[in-house]
């Protein structure tokens, strides 16, 4: 499912942020890797959707868990094997809304990061089933999500012209609750306030 899930001009954002050195900019780990420990255990199967540059794939693999990942942009795939060439088998496409059963499903854990902005209001709950249909019982999930200054989005666009939505906290809670996830507390380091962006990171975990 290449780009299933991204308009023409987000995907053409990250193809060229992926061929033109932007993404060269990228800490070596990303703010969502300090809670890996925290949210998995120690060889759990974790699915990385939404994999990007593999930064947290190649995190996730380096620290034992059987890790794997989707992502939808070509270009930013092809970074991510040319920079983590360990990562051939355990990187493929894949988008939500449908991720199908990626690598046999049957996951302990899924990381989901800076990827839900991108998916339209009305694509969310299926996301999530989504999500969920690939997580054993008591399966976690651990995703950041930005809330960006409304003043800053024209027509669900950022600056960069990429599809964004403001999903907030409260609605994604009230969102998955139906679907048997509850929220884990992460102490208020797990929110990180900049000038023009919140960003929250959240552990869920799906009721047996």
């Amino acid at each position: 499912m290449q780009n299933a899930s991204l308009d023409s001009a987000t995907a053409e954002f990250y193809k060229h942020y992926a061929e033109h050195g932007a993404i060269a900019a990228e800490a070596p780990r990303s703010a969502i890797s300090a809670y890996f420990g925290p949210a998995f255990r120690a060889g759990d199967k974790v699915l990385d959707v939404g994999a990007g540059s593999g930064r947290d794939l190649a995190v996730l693999c380096k620290a034992g868990f059987d890790a794997y990942g989707i992502e939808p942009n070509d270009s930013m795939r092809t970074f991510a094997l040319q920079n983590h060439p360990d990562l051939a088998a355990r990187l493929q496409p894949g988008s939500l809304p449908d991720i199908g059963l990626p690598f046999g499903g049957q996951f302990d854990g899924v990381v989901c990061s800076a990827v839900m902005m991108h998916v339209p209001e009305e694509q969310l709950a299926a996301s999530w089933e989504s999500i969920r249909s690939v997580l054993k019982p008591n399966g976690r999930v651990l995703i950041s999500l930005p809330f960006m200054r409304p003043g800053l989005l024209k027509n669900d666009r950022d600056n960069d012209g990429r599809f964004f939505t403001n999903h907030s906290p409260a609605f994604i809670d009230s969102l998955l609750k139906p679907l048997g996830f509850h929220r884990i507390d992460l102490g208020a380091g797990a929110m990180a306030q900049y000038a023009d962006v919140t960003w929250t990171i959240f552990l869920l975990e799906l009721s047996a």
